[in-house]
Parts: C-alpha cells; structure tokens; sequence
C-alpha cells in the first residue's frame, strides 16, 4: 500500500497476474495534498494525479527499475471526489510492447483510461519472477 503521507492516496488488494494484469484498489483521502490547489471549495481527483496512481502502482508491482516512457490518448470521462473508492485495471496493450492500457473505475463507471508508455530497466521483476503481491 502507498503510504498516503507521502502520495496522497492509499493502493490496497494489489495483484498481478501471470499475464502482466494488474489491479488494484485505490482511494484518494479528503486530507490529500491533491486538493490543495485543486479547488479547495469544490475537489476533484486532478488527472495527473490519476496517472500518477497508474505510474505508482505499475512500479510497486514490477520494480523500481521501470521508467515512465509517457501516457497516450488519455481520458478522462467523470469528475472523481474524495474519499470516493476506486478499481484499477492495467493490461499489455496488445502488439505493441512496453505499451499497457488502463482503466479507472468508481461507482461501476468509467472514470478515465488511457495508455501509458515504459522503459524496462533490467531489475524490473517479471510475473514468471514471483512478483506477485
């Protein structure tokens, strides 16, 4: 779990699958620094602190050794309050490598998707590794 000190978010029920599936439960707490500046009468979850959470949970699961390459065809379709919880759900993305398509939900709807872009370092831990958490 994410220490929410420090990422303003808690990561719980992690797991990864021998096909590279990822999920995870995630809630941005009310006393997160996400909503200092991000309309303190009115917060929302900001989007990069989505991707963030994305990025966080992908390097908790396959090492420290995994760099961000960037995201792709980022959505963001419903506003996401605090203390709201929500699933992640992060897979290959099919043909193209190190390429892995996500997808955030809250209250059975979408809530964003997108594709992120790594770099694999060698001390990234596979599935086949016993990686799993």
């Amino acid at each position: 779990m994410a220490d929410p000190s420090d990422s303003g978010y808690e990561l719980n029920e992690i797991s990864m699958t021998e096909a590279s599936v990822i999920t995870a439960q995630c809630i941005v707490k009310s006393g997160s620094p996400w909503f200092d500046g991000h309309f303190p009468d009115n917060p929302i979850v900001p989007g990069i602190a989505q991707m963030n959470m994305v990025f966080d949970l992908m390097q908790q699961t396959m090492g420290p050794g995994l760099k961000l390459a960037g995201f792709k065809r980022v959505r963001f379709k419903q506003l996401i309050r605090p203390d709201t919880p929500m699933s992640v759900l992060i897979k290959p993305a099919g043909k193209t490598p190190n390429r892995f398509e996500y997808q955030l939900t809250a209250d059975q709807k979408i809530v964003c998707t997108g594709f992120i872009d790594i770099h694999i370092d060698h001390t990234v831990r596979s599935p086949e590794q016993g990686n799993r958490i």
